[in-house]
């Protein structure tokens, strides 16, 4: 899947929204992707990266629990796979034996912007624009908002949206979730860790 977006190819070893991907796989391999630090909680990006990071290393994790050392290799092929990751951090990739696939935040904020509005009981998202000049902010109603981070097979989809007054917004956040992460699963073959959702307001 290609974005019609135009994205920068990043060499500097950062994601999307500025973290460091070394720091984050020192993270890792030092036991401590979770607790997360308030930015973490709160980010795609980065929630994804640790994530796929997490799952890379769990094969020298495992090791490590049984012998002093790990077998010859096995450190230096995680940290490959890796960076591998790191380095195309607005892609997530599927590979088998026929070849690889790499698919675009944004065809997943798509695909998760088109399965969150068929969710009975969700309206819209209220899109905010600041008017020129610097003025008071104007909501717009428009689709939901969504912002994907990927890495590797790994994806964390946000959602930000309006609600139908009335609604359990406990329940209609449950069917959110499992409607978007099925969806992504069945379509792109991307395993969504994790669905945030924010309900912004509640509409009429």
């Amino acid at each position: 899947m290609t974005d019609e977006r135009t994205h920068d190819a990043r060499t500097d070893g950062r994601l999307p929204c500025g973290r460091d991907t070394d720091a984050l796989v020192a993270q890792v391999a030092d036991g401590v992707a979770e607790p997360r630090d308030a930015h973490q909680r709160e980010c795609p990006y980065c929630q994804a990266a640790l994530a796929e990071f997490d799952r890379l290393w769990a094969p020298v994790r495992a090791v490590a629990d049984h012998r002093p050392r790990a077998p010859e290799g096995l450190l230096d092929e995680a940290l490959r796979r890796i960076r591998g990751v790191a380095a195309d951090p607005e892609f997530g990739t599927i590979s088998d034996v026929r070849g690889r696939t790499r698919i675009s935040a944004h065809a997943v904020e798509s695909l998760a912007r088109h399965l969150a509005s068929r969710v009975p009981g969700v309206r819209v998202a209220l899109s905010r624009l600041v008017a020129a000049g610097g003025g008071p902010e104007t909501s717009l109603i428009g689709d939901p908002e969504v912002t994907a981070g990927v890495a590797g097979s790994s994806t964390v989809v946000s959602i930000t949206l309006a609600a139908d007054l009335g609604e359990d917004l406990i329940a209609l956040g449950d069917r959110i979730r499992a409607t978007v992460a099925d969806g992504i699963r069945a379509s792109t073959g991307l395993e969504p860790v994790a669905v945030l959702v924010h309900v912004d307001d509640v509409l009429l």
